[in-house]
């Protein structure tokens, strides 16, 4: 016989307001919690007519605002990345060509 989880209101009411609010994916909250998508979004649907406290509305947001910084600060990290490894290359195609004396067609004259 299957046995069931059964969590609390509050637990399904706050994991809601992450859904509604967009502070994390639902594919995320679905992964970190060990509950199908399917739960949530029926979750999601039987909260979302609820009115949140102030207090809550502003951490789901807050929660998104992280995140959204985080992917910001990940892509500029690997910009970054390779940004100096192209300076990088470039450095070593200058000191090889110095290097190897190119023949430029002003020397063949």
């Amino acid at each position: 016989m299957i046995r069931r989880k059964h969590y609390s209101e509050e637990f399904k009411r706050k994991i809601a307001l992450e859904m509604i609010l967009g502070a994390t994916p639902t594919a995320e909250l679905s992964k970190r919690e060990g509950i199908s998508s399917t739960t949530l979004y029926k979750w999601r649907d039987n909260y979302s007519s609820e009115d949140y406290s102030t207090e809550e509305q502003e951490v789901g947001e807050l929660k998104r605002r992280i995140r959204d910084l985080e992917e910001t600060v990940s892509a500029l990290a690997v910009e970054n990345h390779i940004l100096k490894k192209t300076e990088k290359i470039l450095k070593q195609m200058k000191r090889q060509e110095r290097l190897s004396g190119s023949i430029s067609p002003q020397d063949l004259e």
